[in-house]
């Protein structure tokens, strides 16, 4: 059994980060294009994805000899967290995921910056900033920041996340710091939101949408600081084409950290700043394979009531039909679920619980999905996935780490598909039943103590191209 801390369900988001929404939210409408524009709403980069982060550092600190045995929990939307350089020296470069980052060909283009005295709201940001204790903005200081010079360094593409690094470059000297330690001046730059224009049949899509953002501390040097910014696909009403170049325009918030660490307050400067990469970087390098997977026995589910608390029910998987689709791509087997037909009496709750990924790393209740050769159970032949940003909802995605220089190998060891099932085994180390609720009394706003056991499902072959 697994232990599951539940306590940061229930965490609220800060004051400075509501602050920030409601200005993202209310910044000017930008002009549409002749063609189609879509606003789509901000999403922070989730607690899974630091999650798998955290995992990532651990997983990936053997040699890439062994590639599909080290790169366990691996994502997309953490490769990147890693610069090419330390990627290369500590041996966890994945060849190719190196030749996707190559083929996007990224290339700078223009960049203009907007200074706070420059902003509609400078009299109220420059009181903010005296009532913070800090001084009024002014030129000497801070004029210095006019002359950034934003330049895309990588680009990873695949069907979920658009991960991209930009190199903040200065001859000036600056600090990004997580607190207010030391003299001087102490920054943060975020992306506040990116913009994604192509040519998709000859009509011109401009989509923009909120990125997970943030300063990568490890590149911070006196000549500037790398800024990861991660953006999630599957927010796009049209997918990005599979040919041709992508451009994205991105708005860079430039933030004095003793004012705030991350509300609008805070903000000296924007900057504005466009590249392109190439898409094909991110199409698929075979047909996907689709299957029916028709399940049968019963497993307890943990799904959650209409208040978001747990409860365990035994329920038949007599009459579950699942679809399986396997895209191939440069960035792993990326293995979805989706429930094509279920029997009388399933809910939308049955679907959502047994849907939910375990992040079995958490020990998380949830679907488990592994994937090793037929009958193996040593565990060092068992191939867990990492998720892709915005894959959580109706349907399960994982990213399976079986990369196309993997597949002949892959292909010799016979490998299956396992599905299990991870359930509330107990709640604050007391032992629950298959009828279980938990109690009303919990201490939601605390958290609490969940420990999971897994059932298995059913097994399946994989197929590779």
């Amino acid at each position: 059994m697994n232990k599951f801390y539940k306590g940061y369900d229930h965490i609220t988001a800060s004051e400075p980060f509501k602050q920030r929404m409601v200005r993202t939210l209310q910044s000017e409408t930008r002009e549409e294009t002749q063609q189609k524009t879509v606003r789509l709403p901000i999403r922070r980069r989730t607690l899974a994805i630091l999650i798998a982060a955290a995992v990532l550092v651990l997983a990936i600190g053997t040699a890439a000899a062994a590639t599909i045995i080290a790169k366990n929990y691996y994502s997309p939307s953490t490769y990147l967290m890693h610069d090419k350089d330390a990627r290369e020296q500590n041996q966890n470069a994945v060849p190719d995921i190196e030749e996707a980052i190559a083929s996007a060909k990224p290339e700078t283009g223009s960049s203009s910056v907007i200074m706070l005295p420059e902003m509609k709201d400078a009299d109220e940001l420059n009181a903010w900033r005296q009532k913070m204790g800090q001084p009024v903005y002014s030129e000497e200081d801070w004029g210095w920041i006019r002359e950034i010079r934003p330049e895309i360094e990588e680009v990873l593409v695949d069907g979920n996340a658009l991960v991209f690094n930009v190199r903040l470059h200065t001859d000036h000297g600056m600090s990004f710091a997580f607190g207010h330690e030391g003299e001087g001046q102490h920054l943060d730059a975020l992306c506040d939101d990116a913009t994604i224009i192509f040519e998709k049949n000859g009509q011109r899509f401009e989509q923009q949408l909120g990125a997970g953002t943030g300063i990568n501390t490890d590149s911070v040097s006196e000549d500037g600081a790398t800024l990861y910014s991660e953006v999630e696909l599957d927010l796009l009403s049209e997918p990005l084409p599979t040919e041709g170049p992508v451009q994205v325009t991105m708005t860079i918030g430039i933030y004095d950290k003793l004012v705030d660490d991350m509300a609008h307050i805070g903000e000296l400067a924007y900057i504005t700043y466009s590249f392109t990469f190439d898409a094909s970087a991110g199409a698929d390098i075979a047909d996907p394979i689709v299957t029916e997977r028709t399940l049968s026995g019963s497993i307890v589910l943990t799904p959650e009531d209409r208040n978001g608390r747990e409860y365990n029910e035994r329920v038949s998987l007599d009459g579950v039909v699942l679809e399986e689709t396997l895209n191939f791509r440069s960035t792993g087997v990326y293995v979805t679920y989706r429930i094509k037909s279920a029997p009388e009496g399933w809910t939308d709750a049955h679907t959502l619980a047994l849907m939910q990924p375990s992040f079995e790393s958490a020990g998380h209740y949830g679907l488990t999905v592994a994937c090793a050769p037929k009958g193996s159970a040593n565990e060092d032949e068992i191939l867990l996935p990492g998720y892709p940003s915005g894959s959580a909802g109706r349907e399960y995605v994982g990213i399976l780490p079986i990369f196309p220089s993997d597949y002949e190998r892959v292909k010799a060891g016979d490998y299956e598909i396992r599905l299990g099932y991870r359930y509330v085994a107990a709640f604050n180390d007391t032992p629950v039943g298959e009828d279980w609720h938990i109690p009303p009394e919990a201490g939601v706003d605390y958290g609490y103590d969940l420990l999971t056991a897994e059932e298995p499902i059913a097994s399946f072959d994989l197929k590779l191209p």
